[in-house]
């Protein structure tokens, strides 16, 4: 009986042990929650981090889903959260989870906070930032965790003069931005009008080029025309003119085929028997007559013009001999009247000749262009030669002889006479 007695009292004990010592085990597993959400001023969470140090170990890094984020921290212990990007200013937030140990089996609310990164700037002062920028233990009046509210003080003056040093900061830099930003939209603004100006000056000076390209290619059908025009009329003309020759020289050999054929029926006539001529006489011939012996000069008298000579001895003809007078020189009858005088040189301006030559080679036709210029009148003088053996000569547009041509345009006269000005453009 009394070792049953004893039996019920030590389990009646150890059940009173166990029940004081789960608030201890409670305590020991309990988790305190903290919910955070962290922000980058003017960039996003791209290679930011979360550093987890418990106890000064480092227990894990978060770099994923940063914007919101769940962390559940286990009691009495102490924690550092630093938030960090490079290029911005880091953050950390200190954890406090020692709590009392009647608060542990009702629990506690999770604690919500957000952290903001901003730019870092060298010539600013962030020592204030080597430690937390808050600190998060168990309040006693509030009977959970909470913000330690000295500890804050203690630091807000330093935080709130870095704060608005960046502030200041930032808002100049978005005042350059914006300034940069107009002038660049100003800059744009001027290249495309710029660039709008030179396409549409471009677009004019194309539509002209275009312009003047059709009319030089309607001026080149209008010569291409014309030149045709005046072969085809050069080739009738040759042509009729061949028709004509050929024509004249059918009726020639009609006729002459015609005058044959009359001569041939003509009937004959024979030819009268020859008549005998008579010898002609001979006569004899006279004696020459003899010469009359010359007489003295001064016996000799001025000969007589009208009187005839009669030599004896010979036949009835009379000899009238001339009568030589020397008669003074027609200019020796005109008194000169020497006397001298100076006469002005008068200078004439005679018009040259300007010749110019032009040789134009075509897929059937070589053509000579000759051109005279005399002051303002033009002659020009055109020869083409066919491949097909035609030759066609044309004097300003009309068509003319080849003798026309050779005199007037490339006789050696006419060349030596003329200023040559080498080949027309």
């Amino acid at each position: 009986m009394q070792m049953q007695a004893r039996s019920r009292m030590y389990w009646s004990v150890l059940v009173f042990i166990t029940t004081l010592l789960l608030p201890c085990v409670s305590s020991a597993q309990g988790k305190f929650t903290v919910n955070g959400r962290m922000k980058v001023e003017g960039s996003d969470l791209d290679g930011a981090r979360a550093v987890v140090m418990k106890d000064g170990v480092r227990e894990r890094t978060i770099t994923v889903n940063l914007n919101k984020f769940s962390l559940d921290l286990d009691l009495n212990a102490n924690y550092i959260i630093s938030f960090e990007k490079e290029g911005y200013v880091s953050k950390k937030l200190s954890f406090n989870t020692h709590a009392p140990l009647e608060a542990v089996p009702n629990g506690f609310t999770p604690f919500d906070f957000a952290v903001s990164l901003f730019k870092q700037y060298d010539d600013i002062n962030i020592v204030v930032f080597n430690q937390p920028v808050g600190m998060i233990r168990f309040d006693n009046r509030a009977g959970d965790f909470d913000y330690d509210t000295d500890y804050t003080r203690s630091i807000q003056t330093q935080l709130q003069e870095v704060l608005d040093k960046v502030a200041k900061r930032e808002k100049d830099e978005a005042a350059n931005a914006k300034e940069r930003e107009q002038r660049a939209a100003a800059e744009a603004k001027e290249k495309a009008k710029a660039e709008a100006e030179a396409a549409k000056l471009a677009e004019a000076r194309a539509k002209a080029a275009a312009e003047a390209a059709k009319q030089e290619e309607a001026r080149l059908k209008a010569e291409a025309a014309a030149a045709k025009e005046a072969e085809d009329r050069a080739i009738a003309e040759a042509k009729q003119r061949d028709q004509a020759e050929a024509q004249r020289l059918e009726n020639e050999r009609k006729a002459q085929q015609t005058k044959a054929q009359q001569v041939a029926e003509k009937p004959k006539v024979e030819a009268p028997a020859p008549v005998e001529k008579p010898a002609p006489k001979v006569v004899p011939k006279a004696d020459p007559l003899p010469k009359p012996e010359p007489r003295p000069v001064a016996q000799r008298s001025a000969p007589d013009p009208m009187k005839s000579l009669v030599v004896e001895g010979g036949d009835t003809r009379r000899e009238i001999r001339p009568v030589i007078v020397e008669e003074a020189p027609r200019s020796a009858l005109a008194t000169v009247n020497k006397r001298d005088e100076t006469r002005p040189n008068q200078e004439v301006d005679e018009p040259e000749v300007v010749r110019e030559e032009q040789l134009l080679v075509e897929a059937n036709s070589v053509t000579t262009v000759v051109r005279l210029t005399l002051a303002e009148k033009v002659d020009e003088y055109r020869r083409v030669v066919h491949k097909w053996g035609g030759n066609y000569y044309f004097k300003n547009g009309e068509a003319c002889t080849q003798e026309v041509y050779q005199r007037e345009a490339r006789s050696t006269d006419a060349i030596a006479g003329a200023v040559a000005r080498g080949k027309m453009d």
